[in-house]
């Protein structure tokens, strides 16, 4: 069980960096912070998606310590995907109905994969 916390958060820690890094190519983001770092905003931005990232890696390799490979991966994948559609939601915006047919065909096959897994073990 601690090995899909540990696959949440890397899901997690994936999303936060892909909001920053698009935070950063579009010019939004944390100025006040920024300018007390006296960093320009999206190099900060960057630099705290290439952190979240790094956190997610190690996340990642924990999990895999216990659940499969082509569990783990599929599972993080789609949590992320998951998370992604959910803050853009938030911020207003629906995904195209390609893009979200896409993300449910994911979740669909993650929960057969890991149906199939809990059955056989």
């Amino acid at each position: 069980m601690i090995s899909i916390l540990f696959l949440l958060l890397s899901g997690t820690c994936s999303a936060i960096a892909s909001i920053l890094l698009k935070n950063a190519s579009s010019g939004e983001g944390a100025a006040a912070l920024a300018s007390s770092f006296a960093i320009d905003r999206p190099m900060l931005l960057r630099i705290s998606a290439l952190g979240a990232y790094g956190i997610g890696f190690l996340m990642y390799a924990l999990a895999l310590r216990r659940v499969e490979l082509h569990i783990a991966y599929p599972l993080m994948v789609a949590i992320t995907v998951i998370e992604l559609f959910v803050f853009n939601a938030w911020g207003g915006g629906l995904p195209p109905l390609k893009a979200a047919s896409g993300a449910a065909l994911l979740v669909l096959g993650v929960c057969l994969l890991y149906s199939s897994q809990t059955t056989h073990a």
